[in-house]
């Protein structure tokens, strides 16, 4: 009987042991299985294998990320798989991941036309996260209290340096870095479709206009002889009316040596109208020049009559604004935050403009009413509304 219990202890001890080491080797085996998945998940070639990764590799292709003068490069995972926490990681790789595999078993996006109908949303989504744990996968590689900040540009100096003051983060500028930027145009196109409702039931009667893009001016209603050109959102005193047309008077600013052209504001490069060589004896002077001590210049007031078609006019300027509003947000915030108008003054905007538009698919028109659109509320312009 003792034996019999000897044995049966041993069995029981062996088999518990082989139990406990099954198990160990199964732990083992799962823990390699999981971890070499994640890894063989997060390579950029596979990430690329799915068919609608094809656009995103070729820009990503023409990217800095990819190919730079100091041959690093950052591949999908980088970028789109923070590491700087282990359940973070795991956890973007189950939801992010089998989302992304699911949509992809799915068809949802069979072709170039259809990612581009999603570029907008999906690059929301990636910004969104990106605000939300601080660009931890930009600083993963780009770490900011390491940085050499003086062999920087002085723009970068600048906006780096405000960043940490006003508690940016990377992804708040740094937007299209690695694939083309969306464009949200959508409400902008809306907003355009408005605006252009709202000025064709302009009164007849109105005792203001605004233009809603460019227009000519003439000398007399019958418009047989150009008298100037005159710009979005200048404000237009109605005098006299004949049928279509209007004769109305701009008031504003003359600068020495520039008298060809009208500025809404004393100092401030924002073009009202600019008149004719031969009209320019028609200028009404109504002031002696002063001084402008920021941009060291000489202005004077001015009046200038002209007549135009009363078509394409508000009465209230308030919805040229809201579409240079939503300018703004389509054109802009698809490569950066969007820039608040009262950021720069009002002559720093045409040159930040015109440097950026390049950049987009804005039209002319588009480009005027957004440039004037900010620097009527930048903030040093009389009157703009900050809020």
């Amino acid at each position: 009987m003792a034996n019999n219990r000897k044995v049966m202890l041993f069995m029981t001890k062996k088999g518990l042991f082989l139990i406990i080491f099954c198990a160990l080797l199964i732990g083992a085996i799962g823990l390699y299985a999981t971890h070499w998945s994640l890894r063989a998940t997060s390579t950029t070639e596979f990430c690329v294998s799915c068919h609608s990764m094809e656009k995103p590799l070729k820009e990503w292709q023409s990217s800095k990320h990819f190919s730079n003068v100091k041959g690093i490069q950052a591949g999908c995972a980088d970028c789109h798989i923070p590491h700087d926490n282990d359940w973070v990681y795991v956890k973007t790789k189950i939801t992010t991941g089998l989302k992304d595999m699911i949509a992809e078993m799915r068809g949802t996006i069979p072709d170039a036309a259809a990612f581009e109908e999603k570029r907008g949303e999906m690059a929301k989504r990636v910004w969104a996260e990106m605000e939300k744990n601080n660009s931890a996968t930009c600083r993963s590689c780009h770490k900011a209290e390491v940085w050499d900040i003086y062999a920087q540009s002085e723009k970068a100096q600048r906006e780096h340096q405000r960043m940490e003051s006003e508690n940016m983060t990377c992804i708040s500028c740094h937007r299209g870095i690695a694939h083309f930027p969306p464009e949200f145009t959508e409400d902008a196109d809306r907003a355009a479709g408005h605006l252009h409702e709202l000025a064709a039931k302009t009164a007849d009667n109105a005792a203001a206009l605004f233009p809603i893009a460019e227009i000519e001016g003439y000398a007399d209603s019958g418009k047989q002889k150009a008298a100037a050109r005159i710009f979005p959102s200048t404000a237009l005193k109605v005098l006299a009316g004949e049928g279509g047309m209007r004769q109305v008077q701009i008031e504003g600013f003359q600068q020495e040596g520039a008298e060809q052209v009208i500025y809404a504001q004393h100092g401030k490069r924002i073009i009202a109208a600019v008149i004719n060589d031969p009209m320019l004896e028609n200028i009404s002077v109504q002031g002696e020049f002063r001084h402008h001590e920021a941009s060291d210049t000489n202005w004077r007031p001015v009046q200038f009559s002209a007549w135009i078609s009363a078509e394409h006019m508000l009465s209230d300027v308030q919805a040229l604004w809201d579409y240079g509003d939503e300018l703004n947000n389509a054109y802009c915030g698809g490569c950066h935050a969007v820039i608040p108008a009262h950021h720069y003054n009002a002559n720093q905007w045409p040159a930040i403009v015109n440097g950026m538009a390049n950049r987009t698919s804005i039209n002319e028109n588009g480009k005027l009413v957004l440039t004037y659109y900010l620097q009527n509320h930048s903030k040093d312009v009389t009157g703009a509304n900050h809020d």
